[in-house]
């Protein structure tokens, strides 16, 4: 998903795009790769982590961390801290994730375990979860850093919930889009919150965390919402194909427990974009426009989800 230009004006854009590069090099510092123990030539889990991080991405959560300092009066460090520790901690996230799911590839590329086994990919993954603390080690506001530590800590936990109970399948029991809707909640949209709550603590906006956190899960449900259509037909093969794929979490096959394959389609398409009016609300209630490039995201998806049709997802 391109990330839309919708900044409270051109200089803050400017400024992001000259931050994101730093965000890189500071991920790219993090995993030290010359510094393990493994004799030339080997891999181990720094230089496996930097295998995974040359992939590039969007950067969505390092964009949402970035714009938010900015917009707040961050000075650009504790931005850059911010968007460094909310990036690193994502992408630990999608090494296990990947391993989990089995997905062989990631942006392109081999995704890391399979590429060097699951064994490293768990190590590289812990490794990047670390590095994403250590990212807030040279915040300007001591004061505050206890209470960055443990929202990391709160959102990290929160997102493995969800992950545990997505594996566990429990959204694909019957009658359980509230289920479905809490756990996308859950693992994505507590760490895509992470970065614009880690401003808003750090620039004493405390008040505001509930809304961005309302946004940024709403956004999630309506995204994950979004993908599971364009993923329909592959996911329905995997749920009948009776192997040991686990079922997909997929929105339109628990509708179509009781719905026909056209109605549920339509139904979580609107889910989606009710999710999309959540999120839109809370987002514009952010101090100082710190919502804007959130706000940009969620026009792009209500556009996407709208032009959705049943033809297009048969």
């Amino acid at each position: 998903m391109p990330p839309p230009v919708c900044l409270r004006s051109q200089n803050h854009h400017e400024k992001l795009e000259s931050l994101l590069p730093q965000v890189d090099s500071r991920m790219r510092d993090a995993t030290g790769a010359s510094a393990g123990f493994s004799a030339a030539g080997e891999v181990g889990a720094r230089s496996a982590a930097a295998y995974h991080l040359s992939a590039g991405g969007q950067r969505v959560r390092a964009r949402l961390g970035l714009a938010a300092g900015l917009a707040l009066g961050l000075t650009d460090n504790d931005t850059l801290c911010i968007a460094t520790c909310a990036e690193l901690m994502h992408n630990a996230s999608l090494i296990h994730d990947d391993l989990q799911d089995r997905d062989q590839f990631r942006r392109g590329q081999q995704a890391l375990w399979a590429k060097y086994g699951g064994n490293l990919a768990i190590c590289s993954g812990d490794f990047l979860l670390s590095a994403a603390y250590c990212a807030l080690c040279t915040i300007s506001q001591s004061g505050v850093l206890p209470s960055m530590l443990s929202l990391l800590h709160e959102r990290t936990a929160r997102a493995i919930d969800g992950q545990c109970a997505d594996l566990a399948g429990l959204d694909g029991k019957a009658g359980s889009i509230g289920l479905y809707t809490k756990i996308a909640m859950a693992k994505s949209g507590a760490l895509l919150g992470l970065p614009l709550e880690l401003a808003l603590l750090a620039s004493g906006h405390t008040d505001a965390m509930p809304a961005a956190r309302q946004a940024c899960e709403s956004f999630a449900v309506s995204y994950q919402i979004f993908d599971d259509l364009e993923d329909l037909a592959g996911d329905a093969a995997r749920s009948d194909s009776g192997g040991k794929s686990r079922p997909a979490m997929n929105i339109a096959l628990i509708f179509m427990e009781s719905h026909s394959h056209a109605d549920a389609i339509f139904r979580a398409r609107d889910l989606g974009l009710q999710q999309l009016a959540l999120c839109e609300s809370s987002a514009a209630r952010l101090p100082s426009n710190a919502g804007a490039l959130l706000l940009g995201f969620s026009a792009d998806m209500r556009r996407k989800l709208a032009a959705i049709s049943s033809l297009e997802t048969c």
